[in-house]
Order: C-alpha cells, then sequence, then structure tokens
C-alpha cells in the first residue's frame, strides 16, 4: 500500500508503542506497600495493600493457617489492575505480625475491624462494595466473621478450603443477598474439608452461589488444620496451594469479585445446582405461574434479584418447541400446541427475569413466528436487534462474545427478512430505510443527499503527521473541498464472507493466486485466499483477500440478479462507491478527524484496530454504528472505492461521482501504467490515527490482502 506501508515499518512501531506504553502507566495502579495496622491491645498486624489506579471497590483477603498474606499476592496484584483495592493481612503470630497465636480468640474482632476500617478509609473507596476472601479454617472463618460484622457493606465472598462456627453458619443462612463462590478439592489434606464447605454451600441463603469443586482421590486424615508442616505435609490442594495446581483459578476469583463488585455490585451469575429446586418448579403444572409470583415477590425486595441461570430456561424453552416442531409433523396438532405454549411461556419468564437481554428477545421472537404469531415476533425481533446495536448491556447474561453477538444478530436478521411479506426496494428511498433485494444480496441502507468539506485541514494533517512520522503520508488528503453528495445506498456492513462465498457458490470465480499477508510490504502468499486468509474467521466476518477487479466481478453478480428479477430497462444499480461518497457517509456528518469527534482514546467502541483487534478481523456489526447507521466504516478492513488515485484533490470531482480519470503523476499508476485504485477506512492492522475519515490508500486493482475487503453502494432511481 503505497509509501504508507513503507514508512509505516520500525519509526511508527516504535511511536505507537511508547505512546501505548505512557498510557498503560497511566492506567497501572501504583506499586503495592505493606502496612502497620494496630489492633487495640497495642500489637501491629503487618498488611500489604494493592491500590487500583482510579477510585473504586475493595476486597479484604485472609490466608490459611498454614500460609501467610503473601499466597495471595497474585490474586491481589491482578484484584488492583482491574480497578479494585485490595489488602492483605497476616493474622495475629503468623507471618510478619506480632502477638501470639493464642491470643486469637480475645482480639480476632478487634483484629479484623483493624484491617476493614484501614481498607474503607482509602481515598476513593467505595466503602458500601467490598469483597472478603478466605482460605482454610482460619482465612474462611475470617471472612464469614468480617461479612457478618459489616454485611451492610461487603457485597461478595469467596471461601476456599474452610469451615466456620454455629453464629457465622447463621449468619449465611440470613444472607440471602450475598453472592458466595466456594471452592474445594477432593484431594485437600484436612479431610473432611470437602465435607465442611459443602455444607457452607448448602447453608448460604443467596441463590447467586456457585461452587468448584475439583475431584480426584480423597486424602487419608491426618491431623487438624495446622501450621506444623511436620503433622501434615502440604500436598498443593488446600487453600491458596490450589493456584499452582490450576493456575485459571486466580483469573476465575478476579473476574468474580470484577462481577459482583464492579459490573453488577452484590449480584453474580445463578448457579444451575443452587436453582435447582426452582428449574424443578417451573416444569411442573401451574409451576411457570407461581415462579413467576416468585420472582416479583423477590424483585419487590431486591430489584435486581436473579433465581435461576438464564441459559437453562432457555433451554427448557427450546426444548419444548423442538417436541412442539415435532408433534406437528407427527399430525399431533392438540399436542404441538399445548407444547408451544409452554415453550413461549418459559421465554416470556426468562424475558420477565432478564429483561436486559437481548438473547432472551430474540428467543421469544423465533417462539412467537414458530406459533404464527408474526406481529409479535417481529416486535421482539426487533427490539432485540436495536439492544444489539445498542451495545447498551451483554447480549445475555451467560455469553456475549463477538461469535454470540454475530449468531444472534444474524439469526433476528433473518427473522425479520422471513417476516417480510412486501419486498423494499430502490423506489423507497427514505434516508435511513434499509434495502435488500435477494436473501445473498448485502443489506443497503440509504443515505440523505447533502454537502461536506472532503480532505483533512492543516492542523488534522500535523497531527497525523506527528502520529506516523511521515508529513508526506497525510499530504494527499488536501486541498479541502466542497462536495455536493445525491442521495445513494450504502452496503450497511462489509461485504461477508458468507455473501462471497454465495456468489462464488454461484459463479465458480477464482480464488486468485494468492494474498497478501503484511499490509506494509506485499508478500503476497499462493496458499492464502478469502477461503483460507491465515486466521479464523465466521462468515459474518468481513471478507477479505479480495481485489478491486474481485470486487467489481461480485457486484457484476448483484446486478444480474437485479436484471432476473426486473424487466425495466437503465443502468444497473450495484457498485463500488465513490471516494467522496464513502467519505461522506463515513463522516455522517461530522467534520471531527473521528466520526465519533475528536478524542482516539475513545477508538476501542467504534472501530477494530490494531491495539483491541487481536491480530485479525471480526463479524461485522459488534462496534457501534455512525450517526447513519452504518457499521465497520472504519477499522476492521480496508475498503476499496471506484476512483483512480490522485495524489491531490485538485483534479477530484465534486459532485460525488468517482475520478476515473488517471493522474498524469507517475506515482498515482501502477508499472502498467494503469491508475492504482483508492481504498479507505483502515484496518484491525493499523493504529488509531488510521481510523480518520480522511485517510487514504491507494493500490493496483489486481491487489489482495489479508487485511483488504470492500462494501457496496447502489445508485438510486
Amino acid at each position: 500500500m503505497k509509501q504508507l506501508r513503507h514508512w509505516l515499518g520500525l519509526a511508527v512501531f516504535f511511536l505507537a508503542a511508547s505512546v501505548n506504553a505512557a498510557r498503560a502507566q497511566q492506567s497501572q495502579p501504583a506499586a503495592p506497600h505493606i502496612v502497620d495496622l494496630k489492633s487495640t491491645d497495642g500489637t501491629l498486624l503487618k498488611a500489604t495493600f494493592f491500590p487500583a489506579a482510579k477510585p473504586g471497590p475493595g476486597v479484604l483477603l485472609f490466608h490459611q493457617s498454614n500460609r501467610t498474606r503473601t499466597s495471595w499476592d497474585d490474586v491481589s496484584r491482578q484484584l488492583a489492575a482491574a480497578g479494585i483495592n485490595t489488602l492483605t493481612i497476616d493474622e495475629r503470630g503468623y507471618g510478619e505480625s506480632g502477638g501470639k497465636k493464642e491470643a486469637r480468640e480475645l482480639y480476632h474482632d478487634a483484629d479484623l475491624d483493624s484491617a476493614f476500617e484501614y481498607l474503607t478509609s482509602q481515598p476513593g473507596l467505595q466503602r458500601d462494595a467490598i469483597g472478603v476472601g478466605g482460605a482454610g479454617w482460619l482465612g474462611v472463618d475470617n471472612s464469614v466473621e468480617t461479612a457478618l460484622r459489616h454485611s451492610a457493606d461487603v457485597k461478595s465472598l469467596v471461601l476456599m478450603s474452610g469451615e466456620t462456627l454455629l453464629p457465622q453458619l447463621r449468619f449465611l443462612r440470613q444472607a440471602s443477598q450475598l453472592p458466595g463462590l466456594f471452592i474445594v478439592s477432593d484431594d485437600d489434606e484436612y479431610p473432611p474439608t470437602v465435607e465442611a464447605m459443602e455444607w457452607l454451600y448448602d447453608c448460604s441463603a443467596s441463590p447467586q452461589r456457585q461452587f468448584i469443586h475439583y475431584i480426584g482421590p480423597k486424602a487419608p486424615w491426618l491431623w487438624y488444620e495446622t501450621s506444623d508442616a511436620s503433622k501434615v505435609p502440604a500436598t498443593g490442594s488446600h487453600g491458596t496451594d490450589l493456584f499452582k495446581r490450576h493456575p485459571e483459578l486466580p483469573t476465575t476469583i478476579v473476574d468474580w469479585f470484577v462481577t459482583t463488585l464492579i459490573r453488577t455490585p452484590g449480584h453474580a451469575p445463578i448457579d444451575a445446582v443452587a436453582s435447582a429446586a426452582i428449574l424443578n418448579q417451573i416444569e411442573m403444572p401451574g409451576g411457570v405461574a407461581s415462579v413467576t409470583q416468585q420472582l416479583l415477590e423477590a424483585r419487590r425486595k431486591d430489584p435486581k434479584v436473579q433465581m435461576w441461570p438464564e441459559v437453562n430456561v432457555d433451554i427448557m424453552g427450546e426444548d419444548h418447541m423442538r417436541e412442539a416442531d415435532a408433534e406437528k409433523k407427527a399430525g399431533h396438532l392438540r399436542e404441538a400446541e399445548m407444547e408451544m405454549k409452554v415453550g413461549i411461556e418459559l421465554f416470556k419468564l426468562n424475558l420477565l427475569a432478564y429483561p436486559d437481554s437481548a438473547d432472551a428477545h430474540s428467543n421469544l421472537a423465533s417462539a412467537y413466528l414458530q406459533a404464527g404469531e408474526k406481529a409479535l415476533a417481529r416486535q421482539y425481533a426487533q427490539k432485540s436487534l436495536a439492544m444489539i446495536d445498542s451495545h447498551a448491556a451483554p447480549l445475555s447474561s451467560w455469553a456475549d462474545t463477538e461469535q454470540r453477538r454475530a449468531e444472534v444478530r444474524s439469526g433476528v436478521e433473518d427473522l425479520l427478512r422471513n417476516l417480510t411479506t412486501t419486498p423494499v426496494t430502490i423506489s423507497q428511498r427514505t434516508p435511513g430505510s434499509v434495502l435488500r433485494d435477494c436473501d445473498e444480496c448485502p443489506e443497503m441502507l440509504v443515505i440523505p443527499a447533502g454537502e461536506f468539506i472532503m480532505g483533512s485541514s492543516a492542523a488534522e494533517k500535523s497531527w497525523a503527521a506527528s502520529q506516523t512520522g511521515s508529513v508526506e503520508s497525510v499530504a494527499d488528503e488536501a486541498p479541502q473541498h466542497e462536495v455536493s453528495v445525491p442521495s445513494f445506498a450504502m452496503g450497511r456492513y462489509d461485504v461477508t464472507r458468507g455473501e462471497y462465498a454465495a456468489f462464488v457458490r454461484e459463479t465458480g470465480h477464482s480464488v486468485g493466486d494468492g494474498c497478501g499477508i503484511d499490509g506494509f510490504d506485499w508478500k503476497k502468499q499462493v496458499d492464502r485466499s478469502w477461503q483460507n486468509p491465515g486466521y479464523n474467521q465466521t462468515d459474518r466476518d468481513p471478507v477479505v483477500c479480495v481485489s478491486w477487479q474481485d470486487a467489481r466481478a461480485y457486484i457484476a453478480w448483484l446486478n444480474g440478479k437485479v436484471r432476473q428479477k426486473s424487466s425495466a430497462s437503465g443502468d444497473d444499480p450495484y457498485r463500488l462507491p465513490s471516494e467522496s461518497e464513502w467519505e461522506y457517509a463515513a463522516r455522517a456528518g461530522t467534520g471531527t478527524p473521528f466520526w465519533w469527534g475528536g478524542d482516539d482514546a475513545a477508538a476501542s467502541d467504534h472501530a477494530w484496530y490494531k491495539s483491541n483487534s487481536n491480530g485479525r478481523s471480526h463479524p461485522v456489526g459488534l462496534k457501534l454504528a455512525n450517526a447513519f447507521g452504518l457499521y465497520d466504516m472504519v477499522g476492521n478492513v480496508w475498503q476499496w472505492t471506484e476512483d483512480c488515485y490522485d495524489n491531490s484533490y485538485l483534479p477530484a470531482p465534486t459532485d460525488g461521482r468517482a475520478n476515473e480519470t488517471p493522474s498524469s503523476d507517475v506515482h498515482a499508476n501502477d508499472s502498467r501504467g494503469k491508475c492504482l485504485r483508492v481504498d479507505r477506512g483502515s484496518s484491525w492492522m493499523f493504529p488509531t490515527w488510521a481510523l480518520r475519515s480522511a485517510t487514504r490508500e491507494r493500490n493496483p486493482s489486481d491487489y489482495r490482502d489479508t487485511i483488504m475487503g470492500f462494501r457496496v453502494a447502489m445508485t438510486l432511481p
């Protein structure tokens, strides 16, 4: 790709690395520091405070009797990095703390309060969002007692390999709004720790509790939990010793605290085992109505309470809908109707419990469509799609991966297409209307007519040059000039791999002679193609490794489909967008460097680029749309336009048409004297400065690359 691909080598790499490092340093937590806590008898207790980079919740961690506070260091650092201030403390008589173990009972409450007050007194700490975790008998007892003493502030528990006493158990039986994570291993060296942890789990009144049980051979009983290693050798199965054998466990604990203290304070994903009774009740005659009432009553006490996992009731509803379909095929219409009714009631119940779930709306829409209730199906499908597009909440309580979002979006869009009784045609040109000519055709969005200033200002070019290290790289974004653009339609998304595959299946279009794998130096590899770009893609990912010529062949195929459906004469509607149409559509009424404003730090919400892409493309539509409703206009993949490249806008059309005249500048043409074609929008490989609406690129018309795709435009009558 022009000189941009060459100068962006080492200079930009090191510049970007230094900028990113500076930003990362600003957001990194400060180093942990040791603190002295004084109990009521004057005993000094040693603790370590791990401050987060910004104000937020806190966590207090207690060790087991054969370890000290340092056993929590890895978890503590991860918690601080995740935005949670963390304090670990050596119990009286352990580690670096003073006093004697035997005096614990006399000063137990005072020691706990000293640690709690220190943590909650830190600047910016949310006192009412505290988590407590403990390992072994010592740590578990300390944790539950701390939660009992500060029940208004403690919102989350993590208990590992331990037990506690009757007053603390009674507290757990009453603490219905205290989520708890319980962890134990069968080969714990202090039997019967497993049974003690199961009893703790059973005593917890919170429906939002989870049990992690590592299965294995039972260890023999040797002695009670002790700090004397000669009595019971450590096996790596007790408390924080589990971290070495199960390296995923620290991250699991961190995720638990992040969920219950930051994302949904005081609430955690529901465990199906904990909610087995209510799930069984739902399936009983009259169960849905009874459970609905229970949920409404529980919500009066706690508006955020959940009583079952969303995904479990999803599965139950789907089972009934599948059974309804089977009964219908067998000719048992009455039985099919009954099963369908139960399925719909289950999906309605789940939506009542999870009103912010786009997935729950989608499931209910599908059920209504199966039942022939088209108006309700459309209502819930449209709501689901709006929620997915807003990014205001996770897709569901159990999955919010980009793959799942893409799958649900695709299903909802298919459902809405099936509900369309009268096809929308290109004659309906209201701005914002979505057009689609065939099942394989891309969705087209009508763009309103308007004027805009094309190119970048001197100030913008200066900033971009400071990021790239080259004034020459942005010199072709001038001079700024006004362009008047008639209304046209633009692909709502980049052409996807699935859409391109339909074209190849029908036409047998060649995959080509290879694809470039390095966006900065065209190193074509013959074994790479749109089918095998070198990284995994879904059918909702934008197609890559397609040349300008490939894009034109795809467009010819689309126009052939339009001609087959209509006897009307006239020019073919589908085409590549002109460069000015592309920039007008990308800006969507803005004059700032980025369509979302002037700050590249906000890029992650709007685009896939070098710092957040993980070195690959991503399914279309997962980032926020611009004001016109277009997705991925910048980032993800570069997009071909119709235009011949020129290094100045002086000869450029001002009416929205493409520049089809080869430049007199030899550098604007390929080695055969043919014009290079303009591509726009940047990609997953480039840093944020390239996401600007004015950024330009040029390449030969037969150029294929793992970061190059396209979207189509349409001329409106």
